[in-house]
């Protein structure tokens, strides 16, 4: 019976210290995350998917179908009073329709990243401040004018 009482009493002493020392190490990581700048926090923007043609020599070559999420410093935009999710969508549609530069029905990763670092800088630029961290390409496609036109419209057989 002794041996019970013991075993609980030691069981109980062990529990009391774990929980005392993590609670400890937990408010320890707080305080250390808590001298951070109010400036390093991000939100996360996720946009609709949206369809931007690509015009070239004055015709529709076809659609890029893209969804962006957007990496966006809270303390700025609150500092500002926006929201700045119409100024990020339209910085994304405007870097897709005037790109003359990148074909976009065979895309190489060094387009990817010059069309990311675009982005960056017009939203920016629209905003005056640096509000958009990075962006992130969540989907991106191509598709020809003769993929849409087989896809929506049925031939008659």
């Amino acid at each position: 019976m002794i041996k019970v009482v013991l075993l609980g009493v030691w069981v109980s002493l062990i529990s009391l210290t774990a929980s005392y020392f993590s609670a400890n190490l937990m408010s320890t990581k707080g305080a250390a995350g808590g001298d951070r700048k109010s400036g390093s926090e991000v939100d996360f923007i996720k946009s609709d998917m949206i369809s931007v043609p690509v015009i070239r020599a004055g015709k529709v070559q076809g659609y890029v179908v893209a969804q962006f999420t957007f990496a966006v410093d809270t303390a700025e935009t609150a500092r500002l009073g926006i929201v700045p999710n119409p100024f990020l969508f339209d910085a994304a549609f405007r870097c897709l329709y005037e790109n003359q530069t990148t074909d976009f029905s065979n895309l190489r990763q060094q387009d990817l990243t010059e069309l990311v670092k675009q982005v960056i800088e017009r939203a920016n630029t629209k905003f005056g401040a640096v509000i958009t961290k990075d962006v992130l390409l969540t989907d991106i496609n191509y598709v020809s004018r003769d993929e849409v036109r087989t896809n929506w419209v049925k031939k008659p057989n």
